[in-house]
């Protein structure tokens, strides 16, 4: 038996996920339409406080990285303060890319970054991974990088 009601939820699913989040497109300027926003996660899997901010705590927000009077590249990720220094800010070192695109992990510069991505400059973060890392620093593991990932594919919410 055919289901018609099926194929629409389908078609309205792949849909949804090609968009991005909604509030992370371009200013104003453009002639063309803007693009359709789908909404965050009505329950997200993985919370800004809760989980990425302690990432940073151990692994980015000490003394000569990104934290202190002059933090690295100019992000302080420090507790507070690196939402506002991360979800769509240009990268300093990659200004044509958000240091976190909200919905699109591939396209924010934090994800290449610390999975050593094309096209960034400088050293994958943080500095001195895989190895001994700088400032005591602990190198990310693959379920805080996959957590990081996570995050911004469910729009990077301040959570």
């Amino acid at each position: 038996m055919r289901m018609p009601g099926a194929l629409a939820i389908a078609v309205l699913a792949i849909g949804g996920t090609l968009t991005g989040c909604a509030g992370s497109g371009g200013g104003g300027g453009s002639s063309a339409p803007p693009k359709a926003a789908r909404k965050p996660p009505a329950t997200p899997t993985v919370s800004f406080s809760m989980t990425i901010q302690p990432i940073f705590n151990r692994s980015c927000a000490l003394v000569s990285c990104h934290t202190g009077a002059v933090p690295a590249q100019g992000q302080d990720l420090s507790p507070g303060v690196a939402y506002g220094q991360l979800v769509n800010v240009s990268s300093t070192e990659q200004p044509k890319l958000k240091r976190v695109k909200p919905g699109v992990p591939m396209e924010s510069y934090l994800v290449r970054k610390i999975q050593g991505g094309p096209n960034i400059s400088g050293v994958l973060m943080p500095n001195g991974c895989p190895g001994v890392p700088s400032s005591g620093a602990q190198c990310l593991t693959p379920d805080e990088i996959a957590a990081i990932v996570q995050w911004i594919t469910e729009c990077a919410q301040n959570n």
